[in-house]
């Protein structure tokens, strides 16, 4: 095969999360198209990845370095940091070049490695997601002739307020030759030099879905995530203790896995919370499984509580299966671009439980209105195929 037909795709870690999902998917499209390809992560070890998705005859290395650094960037490293914190302490940018140097000596192990691999092959096309993966990869290349796609993932106002961020982009991130953004709010949060390179191009749907179910349903309300901060489940607990009032035959099914300590503690946090109100007994927090779909579908609806997102794949693929769907309108914009409130699904305020408490009841208290969901809903499928989705990324590589 020739080199110009060669994928590197470039993420932190492969642990089920929603952005290595859509790598994946991504990437065995490409692969089915003759491509070569290669998943790499920068901040992971071997033992921990998760693989759900990826095609397993791609080949899935790792970079990261677990080393100490030596003492010269041990030194770099403690400058940088002192450097940096008077800006964090008083919420001021960071000097770009402050940042950077913060940045290589904290991950310049990971950096050379990448440089050297991809000095090998000039005509490698690289694909990165995610900080530290998408700078690291923008160094590493600096130099190089290998065309580079970047694609950030979560809530770009979040990420330009930290360490390697406004500054920091708008001069290092020059070097990609293009940026895919999950909506246009994420597009306009990014300094012009960077955002005049991008094309905004959503999630593609697994193509392996089951087919929408649209007959009586289960008296469930479901969300599927990994258990984290950013889900904000409190919200969505206190939602349904005013929903089991006067929907007192429903239960809820919270579905997914924390990856951290501090996801550990979200979820526990959660667990309290559900007991303080009581509605333990009502409430069941169940592993995630490679079956999740099939076990939801007949569920009377699914619910996203998040404070922000990229573009949520689990709503995605909730919308795609038939399920009538209520999501926060969270930043940055992936419910909002993709949900027609009350046609295909119901946004609510994010935080606020007693607005997604009555979107709930309006769900399950009128089957008319949501089996109008649950039809509309589903068209997501069609207009956001694996495939269709996969040719915008080819064109631009």
């Amino acid at each position: 095969m020739s080199s110009n037909k060669k994928i590197l795709m470039v993420m932190p870690v492969m642990k089920g999360g929603g952005a290595e999902r859509v790598a994946s998917l991504l990437l065995n499209e490409f692969n089915r198209n003759g491509y070569d390809c290669e998943f790499l992560l920068t901040s992971s070890k071997t033992e921990d990845i998760i693989n759900r998705d990826l095609n397993p005859d791609i080949p899935i290395t790792s970079v990261y370095s677990c080393k100490k650094n030596n003492i010269i960037f041990k030194i770099l490293e403690l400058i940088s940091s002192l450097l940096c914190k008077p800006f964090e302490l008083f919420r001021i940018p960071v000097p770009a070049l402050f940042a950077y140097h913060s940045f290589f000596s904290q991950y310049h192990r990971e950096i050379k490695v990448l440089k050297e691999k991809l000095k090998k092959d000039p005509e490698t096309k690289v694909v990165s997601f995610l900080q530290p993966s998408v700078p690291m990869t923008l160094i590493a290349t600096k130099g190089l002739p290998n065309r580079v796609i970047i694609s950030e993932r979560g809530d770009p106002k979040r990420l330009l307020k930290k360490r390697y961020g406004y500054n920091f982009i708008r001069k290092y991130y020059q070097r990609a030759d293009a940026v895919v953004f999950q909506t246009n709010d994420a597009k306009a949060a990014y300094p012009d030099n960077i955002s005049e390179k991008g094309t905004v191009i959503f999630n593609p749907i697994n193509d392996k879905l089951p087919e929408p179910y649209f007959g009586e349903r289960e008296k469930y309300v479901t969300t599927f995530c990994r258990i984290s901060r950013q889900k904000n489940l409190p919200v969505l607990v206190e939602a349904f203790a005013g929903f089991h009032k006067e929907f007192s035959d429903y239960r809820l099914r919270i579905i997914g896995e924390p990856q951290n300590d501090d996801d550990r503690a979200s979820l526990n946090e959660t667990k309290a919370l559900a007991d303080k109100l009581g509605i333990t007994d009502y409430i069941d927090f169940m592993p995630f499984s490679a079956e999740v779909h099939g076990l939801i579908i007949r569920d009377a609806m699914y619910v996203n509580s998040s404070d922000y997102e990229g573009m949520s794949n689990a709503m995605l693929e909730a919308m795609a299966i038939g399920m009538p769907v209520v999501c926060t309108d969270c930043p940055i914009g992936g419910a909002n671009a993709v949900i027609d409130n009350n046609e295909n699904g119901i946004l609510t305020e994010v935080g606020n439980a007693t607005e997604m408490c009555e979107a709930m009841k309006k769900i399950a208290g009128d089957s008319e209105f949501a089996n109008k969901l649950s039809h509309n809903a589903s068209q997501i499928r069609y207009n956001l195929s694996l495939e269709n989705t996969a040719k915008k990324w080819m064109e631009l590589l």
